[in-house]
């Protein structure tokens, strides 16, 4: 009997003790988890300007000539591309601050048969402004060269494909504010380096029988 006493007691006392081993574990999954701070989004920095060139030729300037443009590439140096088709068109990125622009550079072929030639060009660079994640800021601008258009015959090719050369070409510089300025660029090929220079031909429009 004393026995039965004895083992009552240790039994109550063991089924206490696991009563408070679970209130404990309890209390330790009930606490809530920390919030986490979400992260601090980057700042938004200005860091490279996107170009999408354009150039566009009549078939007859390229049927007589080969057409070279020059332009301002990702690494920030002049390349070139031959034109195998009326529209030519590329898009680089260029790091902040920038130069940026085209030169459409028509090369005679040979001798062409006589006959009339409509001869055109035109180029255009359109910019927007990049974060350094690529992203665009802003929308930026379109920058055009004058049009080229005049009606010629064989013997006055030459000479109008030089006014080509030195007159249709976009040069432009872009500053870490947002700010575009006129520029020079030494184009190379058969270009001329000096950009500002005139040809003293009207570039809007024009009818020469070059005879």
């Amino acid at each position: 009997m004393k026995n039965l006493k004895m083992m009552s007691i240790l039994l109550g006392g063991l089924l206490a003790l696991g009563s408070l081993t679970a209130c404990g574990g309890g209390d330790d999954d009930d606490t809530p988890e920390p919030t986490p701070t979400p992260p601090t989004p980057a700042e938004k920095v200005l860091t490279s300007v996107k170009t999408d060139y354009t150039a566009t030729v009549s078939q007859q300037l390229l049927d007589v000539a080969t057409v070279t443009v020059r332009y301002i590439g990702e690494n920030g140096q002049v390349a070139s591309e031959q034109m195998s088709s009326t529209t030519w068109t590329k898009s680089v990125n260029i790091p902040l601050p920038a130069k940026a622009g085209l030169n459409i550079q028509p090369t005679l072929k040979g001798a062409v048969a006589e006959g009339e030639y409509i001869l055109s060009a035109k180029g255009q660079v359109a910019y927007s402004w990049l974060d350094q994640d690529g992203q665009q800021l802003s929308s930026g601008g379109t920058e055009k060269t004058p049009v080229m258009e005049a009606v010629f015959y064989a013997d006055g090719l030459g000479q109008y494909l030089n006014a080509i050369t030195a007159t249709c070409f976009v040069a432009r510089s872009f500053a870490k504010d947002y700010g575009v300025t006129d520029t020079s660029i030494t184009w190379g090929g058969n270009a001329d380096g000096d950009t500002t220079q005139g040809t003293g031909i009207d570039n809007t429009g024009a009818t020469d029988d070059g005879r």
